[in-house]
């Protein structure tokens, strides 16, 4: 079942209010209230339907209708308050006393709207608005300093391992030309004194004092010489 219509629609008068019938709606309204908007009508001699009544009286007749366009205060506002409450103007016009939700959402449609466009917002979501070429271009920037950071990434890695490797060589070729250097100064030594370091050993038969001695040397030498 719908709702019950507020009339009958049966000789009820439709269009533009006139005067006469403005002025029996206020005086009917100033000396009784508006009570029920169903019944006024046929209370106040009018052949109007109630929601017309209604209408006239809130957005036209009543005291405290602000008339003129919205100030730029009242349109600053209104922004605000769309763009927390989107087209909710009967919510929007309780923080406008004097203004009615018609009047506030008309305004908004054929003026604030597009002065929002025109700065570049849009006025549904209150962002700026990005044209295809410039999310496009957005989206190339992006892109490459993706790349950038890739490469960048692959270049340090490089880099890093070739010091490593660089490191490594350089460490193997001087221990390399350490120990031509030991080799060469046993080889000198050993001719000076008349002995051969590379089949020189002390074993058990040949334990003297002088051998164990000559061999601890040696040993002192080339522990020295490494750690030169």
């Amino acid at each position: 079942m719908g709702r019950k219509p507020c009339c009958d629609k049966v000789g009820i008068k439709k269009g533009p209010w006139t005067a006469e019938e403005d002025k029996k709606l206020m005086n009917f309204i100033f000396t009784n209230g508006h009570c029920s908007w169903r019944s006024l009508p046929k209370l106040a001699g009018l052949l109007r339907c109630g929601k017309s009544c209604r209408l006239r009286w809130i957005n036209y007749l009543r005291p405290d209708v602000k008339r003129g366009v919205l100030s730029d205060s009242e349109e600053k506002l209104v922004i605000d308050l769309h763009a927390q409450l989107g087209n909710r103007w009967s919510k929007i016009a309780s923080h406008l006393p004097g203004r009615t939700d018609n009047e506030i959402k008309n305004h908004w449609n054929t003026h604030i709207k597009k002065k929002l466009e025109k700065m570049g917002i849009d006025p549904k979501t209150h962002k700026p608005i990005i044209s295809d070429s410039a999310a496009e271009k957005i989206n190339e920037d992006h892109d490459d300093n993706l790349k950038a950071s890739i490469n960048a990434s692959s270049s340090s890695s490089s880099s890093s391992s070739s010091s490593s490797s660089s490191s490594s060589s350089s460490s193997g070729i001087v221990d390399e030309i350490n120990l031509s250097c030991m080799d060469y100064f046993w080889e000198e030594l050993g001719d000076f004194i008349g002995l051969d370091f590379n089949t020189f050993s002390v074993d058990d038969e040949h334990e003297d004092h002088e051998s164990l001695s000559l061999a601890h040397e040696i040993n002192v030498i080339d522990h020295q010489l490494w750690n030169i």
